[in-house]
């Protein structure tokens, strides 16, 4: 007779998506030309995903952009002819901010009755970007902030052969990076039992030794959609994410993660590559479960097979808990012995 005795500890790891889509589009203002003046107004692609003044966010409202501190970058280049060109000549990253219920900058510049500007923009507003667009390159180099508290989304847009007939100068903003979070709830309820979440990692690898997120960046701020928008021109250069450090107490109801802990990264395709991998590695412990009182450390770890794509947020759903004892048996049929006769008696 045998039997089987089980029992391990298990972290399921799901990834739900979430589309950000930009078809429902809000004003943000209603300013208009006066004296000719150029004005700007902005239009939010509906998004789950957003720019933050000072931290990681979200904003899913279209007046929340306005309240952004830094306000937006333009860069302008003015043409006689016709034709498309993109450069600088007279909007060199002005920094164009939100004030008296107006997109408002300095110094003014005015339409002329003739010719055209070609516009990019991208939000939040940075001085490091001054002198960067010229008519042979529109590209931005962008940083992810290690500093998950400190990270800000990445906004760009567009509007090319503008006149004083166009009078205001719309920009429709979309959202250049992924958005991660994640959830993390026990699979059952233990009596008396307590599960505390201490850390969750993203690397590289299964130890967290290896680096998986692309540091840096260009992002072509000509592009009107995803196609060819970002160029990695240093892909060995990535870093990992101390995503959640700390204790907290789990239950079967999820624990989301902060508003000032989501991620946002470099759009990157952890599917389709050799040298690309990622790894969720959760850190968690179990006290007074059936009497053991000394608190028991466990880690897991998942890879993750996905791709995350441009303007979409994505949450990792964490499901931690006990594996039952399960028991199986079975009876070992008898053996064949000798046969003994017996044909003579004393």
């Amino acid at each position: 007779m045998y039997k089987k005795i089980f029992m391990s500890i298990a972290a399921v790891v799901a990834l739900t998506l979430v589309s950000c889509s930009s078809d429902d589009l809000n004003s943000l203002s209603d300013n208009s030309s006066k004296n000719e003046a150029i004005s700007f107004d902005g239009y939010w692609g509906r998004s789950a995903v957003s720019v933050n003044g000072s931290r990681g966010s979200v904003i899913d409202k279209a007046e929340d952009l306005q309240k952004v501190s830094e306000g937006f970058g333009v860069f302008g280049n003015y043409k006689e002819a016709n034709g498309q060109e993109f450069g600088s000549n007279w909007f060199d990253n002005v920094q164009v901010t939100y004030k008296d219920a107006k997109w408002t900058y300095s110094p003014v510049q005015y339409w002329l009755p003739q010719g055209h500007i070609d516009f990019l923009a991208y939000a939040p507003y940075d001085s490091k970007y001054k002198s960067k667009v010229t008519n042979d390159n529109q590209k931005l180099e962008f940083t992810v902030d290690p500093d998950i508290k400190k990270q800000k989304d990445l906004l760009w847009a567009n509007a090319t052969n503008q006149t004083k007939t166009d009078k205001t100068v719309t920009f429709t903003f979309k959202h250049a990076l992924s958005r991660l979070g994640y959830t993390v709830k026990l699979n059952n309820a233990y009596s008396d039992a307590t599960f505390t979440l201490t850390k969750i990692t993203l690397a590289g690898s299964s130890d967290g030794a290896e680096n998986a997120f692309y540091t840096t960046g260009t992002i072509d701020l000509s592009k009107t959609s995803s196609t060819d928008l970002w160029t990695i021109s240093t892909p060995d250069a990535k870093q990992k994410f101390d995503w959640f450090s700390g204790t907290q107490k789990l239950a079967t109801t999820d624990y989301k993660n902060p508003d000032t802990e989501y991620l946002f990264v470099i759009p990157q395709n952890f599917s389709a590559s050799a040298t690309d991998k990622l790894y969720v590695i959760v850190e968690y412990t179990i006290k007074d479960y059936n009497g053991v009182t000394t608190p028991m450390t466990n880690t897991v770890c998942k890879q993750l097979d996905k791709e995350f794509e441009q303007g979409k947020a994505y949450t990792i759903n964490l499901t931690i808990g006990l594996t039952p004892i399960e028991f199986e048996a079975d009876v070992t049929p008898w053996g064949n012995g000798d046969n003994e006769d017996i044909n003579t008696w004393e």
